[in-house]
């Protein structure tokens, strides 16, 4: 007798899990169906994807490749200017001492000073009357 009691609770206990368990496995069965129409959606559309990446990906490549060619040719023309400046720069600091002590050079100083001089007399001349 007890036996039976057992089993007729054990039975109502699974009959109660099953009832529990039914909506569980209808909202699995959905998903499932969810999933693989999602799976078969991007099954079609991924070769699309990757040949866009794939395009993207040269696109990239090829304008790396030019901007890295102009930076080359860029840094070539920078280098080549740097060289004559330099030597521009070089040829003033050897000119510049020889010119200072020639004679022409004095004489443009001492003629700039003669016109300065003859500048502040006038102003001073002219503003006192």
């Amino acid at each position: 007798m007890y036996l039976e009691i057992c089993l007729i609770i054990f039975s109502v206990a699974v009959l109660i899990l099953a009832f529990f368990c039914v909506p569980i496995l209808i909202q699995l069965w959905r998903t499932t169906k969810n999933v693989a129409v999602t799976l078969e959606t991007l099954n079609q559309s991924l070769p699309t994807i990757l040949t866009n990446l794939e395009e993207i990906s040269q696109n990239i490549k090829s304008s790396t490749s030019a901007v890295n060619r102009e930076v080359q040719n860029f840094s070539g023309t920078i280098d080549r200017f740097h060289l004559i400046v330099r030597d521009v720069v070089d040829d003033i600091q050897h000119i510049t001492p020889v010119a200072m002590n020639s004679p022409l050079f004095q004489t443009v100083k001492n003629v700039v000073a003669v016109i300065k001089g003859i500048r502040v007399f006038l102003d001073v001349f002219l503003a006192k009357k």
